[in-house]
């Protein structure tokens, strides 16, 4: 899946969704400190043309399944990036991507940050 380009700050980058797995944090206890002592599970080969509707759906339906609370959940996306190439052809101009020197990138989105438990 490709999101588009992104232009920020004057880079031009062509971003495509290569993976997305779910990602939820469990609160399993606290630490001497008083700190969230956490858990991490990932449920990887998510479909990355899910919505955003339906990974929250799939996220609270299982959030009840566990015994301890749900500190943090959400999907993380594994993108490649690439730089747009313009050619000039005598039919035109066409654009494409280059792929050489590409790397990978991983963007979390996740929901409930703010240290509370999600109920």
């Amino acid at each position: 899946m490709c999101i588009g380009v992104s232009m920020r700050k004057g880079i031009h980058m062509v971003v495509t969704t290569e993976s997305r797995h779910l990602f939820l944090q469990l609160q399993v206890g606290q630490t001497s400190a008083g700190k969230p002592k956490l858990h991490n599970r990932t449920y990887p080969h998510v479909d990355v043309n899910a919505t955003d509707a339906n990974i929250l759906s799939a996220l609270s339906a299982m959030a009840p399944l566990f015994a301890d609370p749900v500190y943090m959940m959400g999907r993380v996306d594994t993108v490649s990036l690439a730089s747009p190439v313009t050619t000039t052809g005598s039919g035109g101009t066409s654009t494409g991507t280059s792929t050489s020197g590409a790397g990978s990138s991983t963007a979390s989105t996740g929901t409930a940050g703010s240290g509370q438990p999600v109920v």
